[in-house]
């Protein structure tokens, strides 16, 4: 028997085994369905049955794409050429990317992200031929709510001409109906609502288009176009992928189950893996009738049913199963006439679900931190394996207040609530300072900071003299010296605000000739927030440098986008985005970090615990009221199938129902009467579903007055819980190599906790020629060549006005860069030489006793001939002769990695890899031998292993790599806050 089929029950051989024909593999929660997934992969592969980029394993999230391929990587022990296990959406971007002139498209096209959707859509505002969804007493009112239109639109794979015909047919129905005066005019109203809507969205892709811009549903819907618009190259794909994969196939929409359908059409090899009772994304276009009707689509399907239950209590089970079968007949389990009833593989019942009940949502908070007290001290159970659920993001504070009173380490991984993290609120109080110092909310805030801390007491002084005269604080701060009578200051306080006074002001100045990212990073570089809270090392402060550098991702995406950069763009951009709705997902989180997980169900899909709290369970939050859409599609050109019971209600029921089956050994459901609204609350009726017990037997806990005043102490000292990985699969790049190289404790800076940096100028200015040079040989690859206007635009595209010296600086950094790609263009324009593979992804494995390596890199250029194979990096240097360029290429880590890369994949040794000096033209490289391959590989086993052992111990030296006399400190974009730096 094949390995891979060990340790699988028979229900998950035969799932893994079936080779031919449509399959849909019933996966219950906790019944291993990645595992067979990836299985089931190994083994097509290992039976040959399909080379590894013949197969096509599609999912919904980065993370399960990663988790999926490490798993396949362990199995099949050899690195991919081509892996084409990836999301939905990366899938649709590769093929867009590969196939982009067959649509008109250009190939540096980039996709908006959801927030510079909103900043693109209301730059172009008044671009839309709107009126009654851009009221001009508030002209941003419904952006977001259009824009989720359009989503759905695309979500339901109807296209603008499709809903400009639907208007026009709406139109010729009512002018042959009749109607009463009353209807008329209603009717009329609704048909100049969907004429607007109709032109918005035209309008919107056009924009777009001539933009160069793509949204994530234009990677699903174009993808669509170009394969029904261009047989050959639909036929061409189809013949590709040999078997299809599509993992929580419950969760695809209408257009992704399309997509699907069209690529297995001819082989009818698809394979999908899901659980009907796990659809939970109703409320971002997921389409439970694509898994209902599968075998409807697919008659010859054959159906396996996976029912052992690796997680759970047979109890936790049971209540789970008596919950769900109140949403039949809307199930598989009725419709197909199978059995779904999941079976606990340890055999022990278990306990069940227990019920906690308080008088208040505060005592409900307190009741469930008691209780995990409890299970650390008496059941031995971990902080990380215990889970606080919560319906909404928003029922999280109360919870987080109780933890962090009784000293408990935990982490809130929320889907939003980044602008709400102290740390972040920090940030924007800064910002908004500076871009209007009058504001003096937000200049409280910062004074009270943790960078600040002025006394209290001073502040309050400050703030009564303000309310009183009807004055600013900022009036106030200003004026402190000559108001020395007037308002009573320590003289701590006297000077923090003298310090806080002196840091607007250089920040303010800064600013007028800076962007944004720049200054909030000066900011923070001279205040040492960053390095302060590096020191502290603690649970706390890596969480908030997690935050701050999500924080400077957001900043990014609108420097990327923004036509204007500045502070103040920044600060109505962000007012903007949270008007709208628009508030990130708080960073993600080391499961390793011992801590307890609050997090909302749908964030917890996919995840196990020991100890699962589902709290604020009452009536009419959980399940929650049902909200129709601000701009809902019509009812005519919906295409999925809809379900004929309450389908809000089911949808709610089954998100309880994947929050039960989190949990392994205990479970919790936890309710309070007086949630903080109005009135009373009832127990939800779900948990009496699960429970099976009538309304009313309960037994609330009440607490003592003793216990009601005790509440109020000071909180415990809470135990700080770093994470200690095991780090038994290591990631590396030739940059991670390089940094660690370089020295140990700039890898933990960059590549452990992720501190955001500036991009240095020579990186901008390097990455805008590759671009412009990739571009031009893609082109060259299919036949064209890329005039020379373009090639400079492609260029302009890619280039970012960041870390340079002035604005001198960047404008004479762009005119060389321009001169560059000139000749470069010049010289390669009659060249008749193509390359083989332009930026071309890799990745191999290493295995050294229990640590596993794994590679990423991307060849910048590779010439395959019958007779040789070369390997070129492209490098932008100054006055480098080739003599320099052969010594730089012998030396580079890159073009090392590169070399032990291509033989992992193609088992065949580049008889050259050398370096292309885009500013020269000129090339130098070597011919590597055997031994260079041995020795490189020998290095990066060397520094996987050093890692493991510094993650292990949470130890990075500082020992940095001399260059010439001088430590690699004075070059490194961290000295300005490391401690151990050289260079202060």
């Amino acid at each position: 028997m094949s390995s891979i089929l060990e340790g699988l029950n028979r229900e998950q051989k035969e799932a893994v085994t079936t080779t031919k024909g449509p399959l849909l593999i019933i996966a219950g929660a906790g019944t291993g369905k990645t595992t067979v997934i990836t299985r089931r992969i190994a083994y097509l592969i290992e039976k040959k049955l399909a080379k590894p980029s013949e197969i096509l394993a599609l999912t919904f999230t980065e993370k399960a794409a990663v988790e999926m391929e490490e798993r396949v990587d362990v199995l099949v022990p050899y690195g991919y050429v081509d892996t084409w296990i990836s999301t939905f959406h990366a899938f649709g971007n590769r093929l867009l990317k590969e196939k982009a002139l067959d649509l008109g498209l250009p190939t540096d096209f980039s996709v908006l992200t959801h927030p510079q959707q909103i900043l693109f859509f209301q730059q172009n505002l008044f671009s839309f031929d709107l009126g009654y969804y851009r009221p001009l007493s508030n002209p941003t009112k419904f952006i977001s709510a259009t824009l989720f239109f359009i989503s759905r639109c695309k979500d339901e794979d109807i296209s603008p001409e499709q809903y400009q015909r639907y208007v026009r047919e709406l139109k010729t129905k009512n002018s042959k109906l009749k109607m009463t005066k009353e209807e008329r005019e209603e009717a009329k109203l609704e048909l100049k609502r969907q004429e607007e809507l109709a032109g918005v969205y035209s309008r919107y892709e056009e924009l777009k288009k001539a933009a160069g811009k793509l949204d994530y549903g234009d990677l699903i819907t174009l993808t669509l176009e170009l394969l029904r618009r261009r047989p050959r190259i639909l036929k061409n794909y189809q013949g590709k992928f040999k078997y299809i994969l599509v993992d929580e196939y419950q969760d695809t929409n209408y257009a992704q189950n399309e997509l699907v359908k069209l690529l297995a059409n001819s082989h009818k090899n698809i394979c999908v893996v899901g659980d009907d009772d796990q659809s939970i994304y109703k409320f971002r276009g997921a389409a439970i009738s694509n898994i209902l009707k599968f075998k409807k689509d697919y008659r010859q399907a054959k159906q396996i049913i996976l029912t052992q239950n690796y997680r759970s209590s047979q109890a936790i089970l049971d209540a789970s199963y008596k919950l769900i079968r109140n949403n039949d007949p809307d199930r598989l389990e009725v419709q197909n006439k199978i059995n779904k009833k999941l079976n606990a593989f340890s055999g022990t019942r278990g306990a069940g679900p227990k019920e906690l009940s308080a008088e208040t949502l505060s005592e409900e908070a307190d009741l469930v931190a008691d209780e995990i007290k409890r299970l650390v001290k008496e059941e031995k159970t971990s902080y990380k394996d215990i889970a606080i659920l919560v319906r909404s993001n928003s029922q999280a504070e109360s919870f987080l207040r109780s933890l962090n009173l009784k000293g408990i380490p935990h982490k809130f991984v929320g889907s939003s609530g980044l602008y709400s993290q102290k740390e972040i609120v920090l940030l924007v109080s800064f910002l908004t300072a500076i871009a209007n110092f009058d504001d003096s909310i937000n200049l409280y805030n910062l004074a009270v900071s943790d960078i600040y801390q002025l006394p209290i007491a001073d502040c309050i002084a400050c703030m009564d003299w303000a309310k009183r005269r009807n004055k600013t604080l900022s009036f106030v701060f200003k004026n402190i010296e000559k108001m020395k009578d007037e308002v009573e200051v320590s003289p701590e306080g006297a000077s923090t605000i003298e310090k806080l006074k002196a840091d607007l002001a250089e920040s303010l100045e800064l600013s007028r000739r800076e962007n944004v990212g720049k200054v909030l990073y000066d900011f923070l570089q001279r205040t040492g927030y960053l390095s302060r809270l590096e020191r502290q090392g603690d649970t706390d402060s890596e969480i908030k440098i997690q935050n701050i550098a999500k924080f400077f991702g957001k900043i990014r995406d609108f420097i990327d986008l923004a036509q204007n950069e500045s502070v103040r763009q920044f600060v109505d951009y962000l007012e903007t985005m949270r008007r709208v709705g628009d508030d990130p997902s708080t960073a993600e989180f080391d499961t390793d970090l011992e801590a307890v997980n609050v997090m909302t169900i749908h964030a917890a899909k996919g995840l196990e615990f020991t100890a699962v709290f589902m709290v604020g369970l009452v009536a009419e939050r959980f399940p929650s009221r049902e909200r129709a859409d601000q701009i809902s599609l019509p009812e005519e050109l919906i295409k999925e199938l809809l379900p004929s019971g309450d389908f809000h209600l089911e949808e709610e029921r089954r998100l309880f129902y994947v929050g039960s089956t989190r949990a392994k050994k205990f479970l919790y459901y936890t309710w309070s009467a007086d949630a903080g609204g109005k009135r009373m609350r009832k127990v939800s009726p779900f948990v009496l579903e699960a429970l099976e017990r009538p309304a009313g037997e309960v037994v609330t806990k009440r607490r003592s007055s003793r216990e009601k005043i005790e509440q109020f102490g000071l909180s415990e000292p809470k135990k700080d819980h770093l994470p200690n990985s095991d780090g038994k699969i290591i990631k590396l790049s030739q940059a991670s190599i390089d940094d660690y190289e370089t020295c140990a404790y700039k890898y933990r800076y960059s590549h452990v906790l992720r501190l955001p940096i500036l991009r240095h100028h020579a990186v901008v200015y390097g990455f805008a020629l590759h671009a412009a040079v990739a571009e031009f040989y893609r082109q060259k690859m299919n036949g064209k060549l890329l005039p020379l206007e373009d090639c400079l635009q492609v260029l302009e595209n890619a280039w970012v006005a960041e870390g340079f010296l002035t604005a001198e600086h960047e404008e004479k950094r762009l005119i060389q860069a321009k001169l560059v790609i000139t000749k470069f263009w010049e010289r390669e324009k009659e060249n008749k030489g193509l390359p083989t593979f332009i930026e071309k992804p890799f990745r191999f494995n290493l295995v050294s006793g229990e640590t596993k390596i794994i590679v990423n890199g991307r060849f910048d250029r590779v010439d395959v001939d019958k007779r040789w194979v070369k390997i070129i990096d492209f490098k932008s240097t100054e006055n480098r002769s080739e003599e320099q360029l052969v010594k730089d290429a012998k030396e580079s880590i890159q073009l090392k990695v590169y070399t032990l890369g291509y033989y992992k994949n193609y088992r065949v040794i580049p008889d050259f890899v050398g370096i292309y000096d885009l500013e020269t033209g000129l090339i130098g490289g070597y011919s590597p031998k055997e031994e260079d391959i041995e020795e490189t590989e020998s290095r990066v086993v060397k520094v996987a292993k050093d890692i493991r052992a510094n993650l292990q111990k949470d130890e990075f030296p500082a020992n940095p790599k001399y260059f010439g006399r001088l430590p690699a400190c004075y070059y490194c974009a961290y000295s300005s806050i490391c401690p151990f730096s050289q260079a202060k």
